[in-house]
C-alpha cells in the first residue's frame, strides 16, 4: 500500500470530527496558506481560522528548511487560534500527474491493471511512485470503466512529510488540488447545480482546469496562462515595468466597474479598456483551451453542460477578470448561485483582506480542511 493510499485510508476510517476538522496548509511558490473548518448543522461550515503568508526563496528552498518553515507558520498557529497541529498538506500541482485511464468492464484486479498501464506511461520505474486512484465512471452497464490516476514521485513526497514532521506538525494525510476542490463543490452545490462545474485555478506560471461533476473529478489539465504572462504583456506594450503593470491592474481593472460619475471616471474607463485589447489575446488562447474542456465533458457526461465556472487563484483578484472571462465564453452566471457566504461563517476575521476577496485565494485550503467533513468523499 502506498503512503497516500495509507494516510487516506485512516483518515477515511475515522469518525467525522464533532470540533475542528483538519487544518488545511497549501503551501504555493510564494504564500502560504492555512484554514481551519468547523462543521455545523444543515449543511453550514464555519471557518474558525485562516491565515496567508508570504515568504520568498521558493518553495523548494523553504522545503529544504523545516526551521524556517516552522517560523513562519508556528506564530500564525498561535495568533489565530487554531486548534491542535494535525495537517491535510497539499502536494504541489507540479509534483503530480494526474492521468485519466480507461480499461475493460471484466477487469478482475482493478489496482494491478491500473499500476500496469501507468508503467507505460511514465518515464523510469512505477516503482518510484507514489500512486493512488479514484473511479470516475464504474457504472455495470458501461463497457469500459474510468479512473482518475494520480502520481507522485516518491522522493518529493518524502521530502514534503519529513518537512511537515520537522516542523512539529502531524501529518494526517497528502492530498491534491482538485480533491480539494472537489469538497468545495459538495459543500456548495447540490443536485443540478452540482452537475458540471468548472473551476479555473490561475497561478504566476500556469492555470489549471478542473471539471467536478457530481462529486466526482472528472478532468485536471495544466494551460500556460497565467499571471506572469498578462503582466509581462502589459508591460511590454506600455513599456513599464511589471510592478508598474501590476499596480494599473489594481487600480483600473480589466473591465469599467461601477462607480459614481466622479473626476476622472472616464480615464478610468478609458485604462481599463486599454488594458483589456492588451491582455485580450492571452484571455482568448484560454478560452480556447476551456472550449475542448466543454467539448471533453459533455462527451463524458451524455451532453450534460458545465453549469457553473469559477475563478480562482492570484488572476481572480484582478477587477473585472470573472466578468471578462464569462463574456468572451458567452456564459451567463445562472440565477441563484450560491453564495460562499451562504455555505461558510467566518468567525475569524482579523485579516486586512475581506473574507469576500480572499476566498479565491485560501480555496484550497479550504478544500483541504474540509476532508473529512463533507460526504460521499
Amino acid at each position: 500500500m502506498t503512503i497516500l493510499q495509507k494516510l487516506k485510508r485512516k483518515a477515511v476510517s475515522q469518525a467525522k470530527p464533532v470540533g475542528p476538522g483538519l487544518i488545511g496548509l497549501d503551501i504555493g511558490s510564494n504564500q502560504i496558506h492555512l484554514c481551519q473548518i468547523r462543521p455545523l448543522e444543515h449543511g453550514l461550515f464555519s471557518i474558525i481560522a485562516k491565515a496567508s503568508i508570504e515568504y520568498s526563496g521558493g518553495r523548494d528552498a523553504l522545503l529544504a528548511k523545516p526551521k524556517k518553515l516552522k517560523k513562519l507558520i508556528a506564530p500564525e498557529l498561535k495568533k489565530k487560534k487554531f486548534k491542535g497541529k494535525r495537517v491535510a498538506a497539499l502536494m504541489p500541482w507540479e509534483d503530480v500527474k494526474i492521468i485519466l485511464l480507461t480499461y475493460k468492464a471484466n477487469v478482475s484486479d482493478v489496482d494491478s491493471e491500473v499500476v500496469k498501464m501507468l508503467a507505460k506511461r511514465i518515464e523510469g520505474s512505477i516503482d518510484d511512485y507514489v500512486v493512488d486512484y479514484v473511479p470516475v465512471r464504474s457504472n455495470p452497464s458501461d463497457e469500459e470503466h474510468m479512473v482518475v490516476a494520480t502520481l507522485a514521485k516518491r522522493e518529493a513526497v518524502d521530502t514534503l512529510l519529513h518537512t511537515l514532521i520537522s516542523c512539529g506538525l502531524e501529518v494526517d494525510s497528502l492530498d491534491i488540488a482538485p480533491t480539494a476542490l472537489r469538497r468545495i463543490v459538495s459543500a456548495l452545490y447540490t443536485g443540478h447545480a452540482a452537475d458540471n462545474v468548472l473551476m479555473i485555478n490561475t497561478y504566476r506560471n500556469e492555470s489549471y482546469l478542473t471539471v467536478i461533476s457530481g462529486r466526482r473529478l472528472l478532468f485536471n489539465q495544466a494551460v500556460p496562462f497565467g499571471e506572469t504572462l498578462l503582466l509581462e504583456t502589459i508591460a511590454r506594450e506600455l513599456d513599464i515595468s511589471i510592478e508598474s503593470a501590476r499596480a494599473q491592474i489594481i487600480d483600473h481593472g480589466l473591465e469599467k466597474q461601477a462607480q459614481s460619475l466622479a473626476v476622472g471616471s472616464d480615464l478610468e474607463t478609458n485604462v481599463s479598456a486599454t488594458l483589456l485589447e492588451i491582455v485580450k489575446p492571452c484571455f482568448l488562447d484560454l478560452i480556447n483551451e476551456i472550449n475542448r474542456v466543454l467539448v471533453f465533458t459533455a462527451s463524458e457526461t451524455h451532453g450534460v453542460p458545465v453549469s457553473r465556472i469559477c475563478l480562482l487563484g492570484c488572476i481572480a483578484q484582478w477587477p473585472g477578470a470573472q466578468q471578462v472571462l464569462l463574456s468572451l465564453l458567452d456564459f451567463d452566471a445562472p440565477d441563484g448561485q450560491t453564495e460562499f457566504t451562504q455555505v461558510f461563517q467566518d468567525e475569524n476575521e482579523d485579516t486586512r483582506i475581506p473574507w469576500e476577496g480572499l476566498f479565491s485565494e485560501i480555496s484550497i485550503a479550504m478544500g483541504l480542511a474540509l476532508r473529512g467533513l463533507v460526504a460521499n468523499e
